[in-house]
């Protein structure tokens, strides 16, 4: 892994600040003093605000230092300008030595141009989805997955070990609920009356399962099945199902874990015991206490019952406790927003284990609704009284449905527009950043079929071609993919990625269409020939990018496309 261009200049930050600072040196907040984009476009490529920070700490007025800085660093080969800003701020130019560090890394690095080291040699566990094993995914579980999937993809490219889970809430009285519901479907496929109030999932799915079931059996085997059986055979029906609509969006676990085996091994029960002998459990009303208020927690929870049986606050403690005992440095829980009061108790219960609760980190998904033609749409019939998951990607695309659901911040509640996701015009972001990708892809091919457009050219030669305004402004922001990864790590937000490429798409559109005003920027016309070897060098770091973030998203980068973004599109 190459060094981006951010990191050169940290470092010469660093070097300069050593020169300046003297015995001080070990004292200062370097790790504060780095370089980000600036306030203003106009100002430069870069800024830092290292003088303000330093001000304090070595005695010296914060103009003084910012023009002591940017003195130095305009003896750099990949600085064009450096200028000292009040109240202390440094801006930089990058030289186009500083723009073929970008362009080099894009093409050595490749598909690996992006990744970062932030969590190296950090093991993370992720749980998301868990949905119930009762009846199809909804809507909300769509948008938990394509989430949690493509914050697994960040934290990879962020350097993590990644594991993602999907915990199976196979116990219970919801899998009671479910035998008995499909034990009422299954007999009247047998020709009985439907037994209404054992029905307790609705929808069609139970009915489809249940005709499958009794085909070619003999009845009174069907009949002879308990409860627990129909509850076990209705269970794998519908792990399937989830499996398949996961697959269908391309979203992939590499453990399933039941809360049934946690049962079967003991572990719930043992975690109980490990709770009595920390002594922080008490007796009280008939019930046993989880002294939760003692961690932290807003009061205590009941654990057991008076008639014995324990509250699912157990069963998510002994699976916690198991997660612990695995060893990761970090675990990671995508809840919905109705559980916010959840965490606390869940910590509380993990520190009373002996673990360090401040390890887990639970993030937060508000809801999402999904609209057609307008109007909000509440359920579908084969799902009962939900929008199922399956409809939305088969209608939508697993694609559109998944930047969709990236594209908003965690913490915020959105319309899934139907109509705006089925677009295939410059309307729909995805379709957009998609087109950015396959127009460069055909005007690549094009120019293969001509060698003399495609020479050997270093990133020197192509950089110092390329004097544009606009052509430097798309390799300055190439160069930032690197720490839109750090950033969607570190934040745990995705957002920040499908934010990223659509604005590379549209500033890269809006680049390729001033040829239809300016003859000067037609990429392959022959009369700019000596410029297109450099411009298709730009092109291929563009479109490598492109592929780079969409592949965070679990998005596909498509060869080619039918063309309906226009050549005005920005």
């Amino acid at each position: 892994m190459s060094e981006s261009i951010k990191d050169i200049l940290n470092k010469t930050l660093v070097e300069i600040i050593g020169e300046l600072a003297g015995d001080k040196f070990s004292s200062l907040p370097v790790d504060r003093c780095v370089f980000g984009p600036p306030k203003q476009p106009e100002h430069g490529d870069f800024a830092t605000s290292a003088p303000l920070i330093l001000t304090k700490p070595l005695g010296q007025p914060p103009f003084d230092l910012a023009t002591r800085m940017a003195e130095a660093f305009e003896k750099s080969p990949i600085v064009a300008r450096a200028e000292p800003a009040r109240p202390g701020f440094v801006n930089l130019q990058l030289s186009p030595a500083g723009w073929a560090v970008i362009l080099d890394a894009i093409a050595t690095e490749g598909e690996n141009f992006g990744t970062v080291t932030t969590g190296a040699s950090r093991r993370v566990l992720l749980e998301f989805v868990s949905a119930n094993p009762t009846g199809p995914m909804h809507l909300g579980h769509c948008r938990h997955a394509a989430v949690g999937d493509s914050l697994a993809r960040i934290f990879s490219a962020a350097g993590y070990e990644v594991t993602k889970e999907f915990y199976i809430n196979d116990a219970g009285v919801q899998i009671i609920a479910l035998g008995e519901s499909f034990r009422a479907r299954c007999l009247a496929k047998l020709g009985d009356p439907l037994d209404l109030e054992a029905v307790q999932y609705p929808g069609e799915y139970l009915a489809e399962f249940a005709e499958d079931f009794v085909a070619g059996k003999d009845p009174a085997l069907v009949r002879s099945h308990t409860v627990e059986d129909f509850s076990t055979e209705a269970r794998g029906r519908n792990l399937d199902v989830i499996r398949q609509d996961l697959a269908a969006l391309g979203v992939f676990f590499d453990h399933y874990q039941s809360e049934k085996e946690l049962h079967d091994a003991n572990l719930v029960t043992r975690t109980l015991e490990s709770l009595e002998s920390a002594g922080a459990v008490y007796e009280k009303d008939d019930a046993l206490w989880l002294r939760t208020e003692d961690f932290g927690d807003d009061k205590d929870r009941v654990l057991r019952k008076g008639d014995g049986t324990v509250t699912y606050l157990v069963p998510d403690l002994a699976y916690h406790h198991y997660k612990f005992e695995r060893g990761f440095d970090l675990y990671i829980n995508l809840f919905g927003a109705d559980h916010a009061g959840y965490p606390p108790r869940l910590r509380a219960g993990i520190n009373a284990l002996g673990h360090d609760a401040s390890k887990l980190e639970v993030l937060l998904l508000r809801l999402v609704f999904l609209t057609k033609g307008g109007q909000r749409v509440k359920f579908s019939k084969r799902a009962g009284n939900f929008v199922a998951m399956s409809d939305v990607v088969a209608e939508a695309g697993s694609d559109a449905t998944r930047w969709f659901m990236l594209a908003r911040s965690m913490d915020s509640e959105f319309e899934f527009d139907m109509d705006l996701a089925t677009d295939s015009s410059s309307n729909n972001p995805v379709y957009k950043v998609q087109y950015a990708h396959a127009r460069v892809m055909t005007m690549m091919q094009k120019a293969s079929e001509e060698a003399a457009l495609l020479p050997e050219l270093d990133s020197k030669e192509a950089a110092a071609a390329l004097t544009a305004p606009i052509e430097k402004e798309i390799i300055v922001h190439l160069s930032k993919l690197p720490e839109i990864v750090e950033r969607s790590a570190q934040e745990r937000a995705v957002h920040h990625i499908p934010n990223y490429l659509l604005s590379l798409a549209e500033l890269w559109n809006r680049y390729y269409s001033m040829g239809k005003t300016d003859p000067s920027f037609r990429i392959l016309a022959e009369e700019n020939r000596a410029l297109a070897p450099a411009r298709l060098r730009l092109a291929d770091a563009t479109r490598r990018v492109l592929a780079n973030g969409l592949a965070l998203m679990g998005i596909s980068a498509p060869d080619s496309m039918t063309r309906q973004v226009s050549d005005e599109d920005e």
